[in-house]
C-alpha cells in the first residue's frame, strides 16, 4: 500500500468535504484544508453565534480558545461542552475546563476533535486494503493568564496536536501567547497569536506544517450588559485576511439573543438561555453548497470569586426581625469581601416604600463590621418598620458584584424601675386605662380596709368581705 497517496486522498478528502462549507470564503483567498485549519473553526455555541467575534470579548471559560490572556478575569469556575454535527459522517466536538485563581489568574484545559468515520484504505490500484477507520484531528491545550494593573493580563497556552489517519498517526506541540486589557470601562481589545513555533505533523514522508495565526479584537459592554457587540480581524500566514463581527442583546437576564457575520462570509444566528448554574447556547449558520450547521453547548457554573458576604447581625429567623435593646440604638453588618483591590463599597438601607434612608460606603475595603447607627440622612432617628439593604462592590478590575437583602426593626423592651427603655427617637406606648369593676344599680361601691396581716388581702386569693346593703 502507498501510505503517501493514501494520506492524500484521505486526510485531504474530509477536510474538504467538512470545508466545502468555506467555499465563498476561499473564493477570497481564505483558505482551508491544511494543517491545524480545524483550530480556527472556533468554540462554543455562545461565540459561533456571534460570528467567532470573540477575542477581545473571552468572557467565559472559551477564552481558553479564543484568548486565553482574558481568562486572568474569570468570574467562576466552568464546565463547558459543544457538539457540532458536519456533512458526511464528521463531527466537532470540545470541551473546556476554567478555574479561577482569584488575583493569581486562572487555569484552564481543554479538548477540541474533528473526527470522520467511514473511510477506507487504498492501495495504488484502488482495490481496498483494511477495514473502515477514522481521520481524526485533536488538540489537548493547557493554559495560564495572569492579571496586572488590574487592566491588563498575559496569557500563555501549551498544545499537544494529534493527527490519525486509519492506523497511522503522528503528534507534536504548538506554542501561543496572548494578551488582553480593559483600559476603559466598557471596552476591552485582545491580541492572539498561535503556532508561534509552527508545529510540525508528519504521517508519511511530508510534514504538516501548522501555520501562525493572528486573531485581533475589540469589544464594547453596554451599560448593565443590555448588549455587547465584538469586532475581529483574523490573519493566517499564506492567506488572506478576514474579519468577522457580532452582536448579543440581552432583553432578560436569563435570554441572550446573537447574530454575527463569520469567517467564511455567512450571516450566523444564536440564542442562550442561562439558569441558575446551567446555561445552554445554539449557533446557526447556513452554506449554499452544503446546507445549515448547528452547534449547541452546555455550561455548568459554580463558586464566583467575586461573591461578597454581608450579613446583619442579630436577626431573628423566625420574624426577619432584629431586636435593639436598651440604649445601643445601632445595627450590625458582618462582611466578608475576597481580596481584590477595590473601587469603593457602598452599603444602601432603604424603607419599605424603597426610598433611601441612608447611604454608608468607602474606597478602601470594608471593615469586618459595618455599623448603621439607625439614623437616616438628615440626622434623624429611623422608625421601626421595614428596610431593605443592598451591598455593592466594585472591583479594579471592572468586576461588580451586589449582595441584597430585608430586616424589619423593632425594639425590645425592659421594665427597670418602673420605666421602659425604647429605641431612642419613638415614645412609649400609652398604657392602657385600668379595668373598672361593674356595680350592680344603687349599690354602692366601697373599699374595703387595709388588712391588719390576720387574713388575706384581695387580690391574693381570698374574697373580700361583704358590705351590706342599705336599707
Amino acid at each position: 500500500m502507498n501510505f503517501r497517496g493514501l494520506r492524500r486522498s484521505l486526510v485531504n478528502a474530509p477536510v474538504a468535504v467538512l470545508l466545502a462549507a468555506a467555499a465563498p470564503a476561499a473564493r477570497a483567498e481564505v483558505t482551508f484544508g491544511d494543517a491545524g485549519d480545524y483550530l480556527r473553526f472556533g468554540a462554543g455555541a455562545r461565540a459561533l453565534g456571534m460570528g467567532g467575534a470573540f477575542t477581545a470579548v473571552a468572557d467565559d471559560t472559551t477564552a481558553e480558545y479564543w484568548n486565553p490572556a482574558a481568562l486572568a478575569f474569570l468570574d467562576e469556575y466552568q464546565w463547558v461542552t459543544m457538539y457540532a454535527p458536519f456533512a458526511l459522517g464528521t463531527n466537532m466536538y470540545y470541551a473546556a475546563v476554567g478555574v479561577p485563581l482569584g488575583p493569581q489568574g486562572a487555569v484552564a484545559a481543554s479538548d477540541i476533535m474533528l473526527r470522520s468515520d467511514g473511510f477506507q484504505g487504498r492501495d495504488d490500484l484502488n482495490f481496498a486494503s483494511g477495514n473502515d477507520g477514522s481521520i481524526v484531528h485533536n488538540a489537548f491545550s493547557v493554559s495560564y493568564a495572569r492579571p496586572f494593573r488590574d487592566a491588563y493580563s498575559v496569557g500563555g497556552r501549551l498544545r499537544f496536536l494529534q493527527q490519525t489517519v486509519l492506523s497511522n498517526s503522528g503528534n507534536a506541540f504548538g506554542l501561543d501567547l496572548s494578551g488582553y486589557t480593559r483600559p476603559w470601562n466598557g471596552v476591552s481589545f485582545g491580541l492572539s497569536i498561535s503556532n508561534l513555533n509552527r508545529p510540525r505533523i508528519t504521517l508519511a514522508s511530508d510534514p504538516d506544517i501548522f501555520r501562525r495565526s493572528t486573531r485581533a479584537g475589540v469589544a464594547y459592554h453596554g451599560p448593565e450588559n443590555r448588549f455587547l457587540v465584538g469586532l475581529d480581524a483574523n490573519k493566517t500566514d499564506g492567506q488572506r485576511a478576514y474579519v468577522a463581527a457580532g452582536l448579543e442583546y440581552n432583553p432578560l437576564s436569563l435570554l441572550s439573543l446573537r447574530t454575527g457575520w463569520d469567517q467564511k462570509g455567512t450571516l450566523t444566528a444564536g440564542l442562550g438561555v442561562a439558569l441558575r448554574t446551567v446555561k445552554v447556547d445554539y449557533a446557526f449558520s447556513t452554506q449554499s453548497d452544503v446546507g445549515d450547521f448547528n452547534k449547541v453547548s452546555l455550561t455548568w457554573r459554580w463558586g464566583n470569586v467575586y461573591r461578597t458576604r454581608i450579613e446583619p447581625a442579630g436577626i431573628v429567623p423566625e420574624t426577619e426581625a432584629i431586636y435593639v435593646e436598651g440604649l445601643e440604638n445601632q445595627v450590625k453588618f458582618h462582611v466578608g469581601v475576597p481580596k481584590f483591590r477595590l473601587v469603593k463599597w457602598t452599603l444602601t438601607v432603604t424603607d419599605a416604600d424603597g426610598r433611601v434612608v441612608r447611604s454608608l460606603g468607602d474606597p478602601a475595603s470594608p471593615p469586618e463590621w459595618v455599623v448603621w447607627d439607625m439614623m437616616d440622612s438628615g440626622g434623624k432617628p429611623v422608625r421601626r418598620g421595614r428596610y431593605h439593604y443592598v451591598f455593592r462592590v466594585e472591583y479594579k478590575n471592572g468586576k461588580i458584584w451586589e449582595e441584597r437583602g430585608k430586616f424589619r426593626l423593632d425594639y425590645k423592651t425592659n421594665s427597670v424601675g418602673g420605666v421602659d427603655v425604647n429605641v431612642k427617637g419613638e415614645a412609649p406606648p400609652e398604657p392602657p386605662p385600668a379595668p373598672v369593676a361593674p356595680t350592680a344599680p344603687g349599690v354602692p361601691l366601697e373599699i374595703p380596709a387595709e388588712s391588719d396581716g390576720a387574713g388575706s388581702a384581695p387580690g391574693n386569693g381570698a374574697a373580700a368581705p361583704a358590705v351590706p346593703a342599705a336599707q
